[in-house]
């Protein structure tokens, strides 16, 4: 089993948390604890994680479906959200980060 974490690079505002949500919860819906997505707010407990109100998480994937479900879902969340920047990092992909704006990879 691997992880995925990502990030925003931005503060999320509420209009687009909301959005978040609805697609979290629908990715969300039956999955165990370590298998959900999380949006984390990034606190003092990673000041070096800035800036405040920008969002974090992991998933664990046991397999390759997952791996996608998981990168598909991201990528929705990052179509709803297109002023965020949004990087990923999958363990199994042998530490390439990979961002994302627009629910597109960006350079």
């Amino acid at each position: 089993m691997n992880l995925i974490h990502y990030q925003t690079l931005e503060a999320v505002d509420p209009e687009e948390l909301q959005a978040l949500r609805t697609i979290k919860e629908q990715f969300n819906e039956r999955r165990s604890f370590w298998e959900r997505i999380k949006l984390w707010e990034k606190s003092d407990i990673l000041a070096e994680l800035e800036p405040r109100g920008a969002r974090w998480g992991f998933t664990r994937v046991r397999d390759d479906r997952d791996r996608l479900q998981v990168v598909l879902t991201l990528r929705r969340m990052s179509q709803a959200t297109p002023r965020l920047t949004w990087v990923l990092y999958d363990e199994c992909n042998g530490g390439k980060e990979v961002v994302l704006q627009g629910g597109k990879p960006v350079a």
